[in-house]
């Protein structure tokens, strides 16, 4: 059974969650603070936590800052807050929450939404619905598949490209890439190549009819992270997807221990 970690100064708000969580079947546990939430991920396997950002001993922020640099970073956190701003929610998902609920919204169709999605998949789903991910195929087909195979597993923060040339000049950054390899004007080798140079943290995924270790290879060594087959197998399709998120988590890691040692020699 799967287990979620409530953490907010309010009992008034932790007995709400708590409610709603044990109709649903799920395992709850709660915190005031910070200190007695690390406590309780010291000696329990947590799936989920849920936190507000007015906590007994520490910010909210302080908390979600600190849990992603410590050994539970992979467990998906939600935020509840009362701040509906855009400048708000782009602090948080930057500090790394899958997603935030308003105090206002905070009802049990609400968490009904959540929870289903917690009970039927795992974490790494719920962090990929936090991903801003790109598709580039010039096949409206192809489209229309990744996009039904994305909108039921309620992944929706996609932006769909059938020209690469749109793609190459956006100033919008994603952290995953899912390009066809035949595409028109520029080939898909060549996009890879472009969106490997480029800064930041991302995976790129190759996407392609093409049945040819070769062609795999080729893609590969042009800076592809992966490589997806067509006709897609939904299950393989989103067990790839889930392992890009697996992949963004260890550069993410990978990335700061360099600064870390940078400093150490500075």
């Amino acid at each position: 059974m799967k287990k979620i970690l409530h953490v907010d100064n309010s009992s008034f708000v932790r007995k709400i969650i708590h409610n709603i969580a044990i109709e649903k079947g799920l395992q709850f546990e709660e915190a005031g603070g910070e200190k007695e939430a690390l406590e309780i991920l010291k000696r329990e396997e947590i799936d989920l936590i849920i936190t507000g950002l007015e906590l007994s001993d520490t910010s909210g922020e302080n908390f979600i800052s600190n849990l992603k640099k410590s050994p539970h970073a992979r467990i998906p956190v939600i935020a509840v807050t009362s701040n509906n701003s855009l400048e708000s929610r782009e602090e948080l998902f930057e500090l790394g929450v899958v997603d935030y609920i308003l105090k206002s919204e905070l009802s049990q169709n609400r968490l009904d939404k959540y929870f289903d999605i917690f009970i039927n998949e795992d974490g790494f789903t719920l962090q990929l619905q936090a991903q801003k991910i790109a598709v580039l195929d010039d096949s409206k087909v192809a489209l229309t598949a990744i996009r039904s195979i994305f909108e039921l597993n309620n992944i929706r923060n996609v932006r769909y490209f059938q020209n690469p040339s749109d793609l190459l000049k956006t100033e919008e950054e994603f952290s995953i890439y899912l390009v066809d390899l035949v595409l028109p004007d520029i080939p898909g080798e060549d996009v890879v190549a472009e969106l490997r140079k480029q800064e930041g943290d991302k995976v790129i995924i190759a996407i392609s009819g093409i049945r040819s270790y070769k062609s795999m290879s080729q893609i590969l060594l042009f800076g592809a992270d992966d490589y997806i087959m067509k006709p897609f197998d939904v299950n393989l399709f989103l067990a790839r997807m889930k392992n890009s998120v697996r992949m963004l988590s260890l550069m993410k890691e990978l990335r700061e221990a360099k600064n870390e040692l940078k400093k150490l020699k500075g």
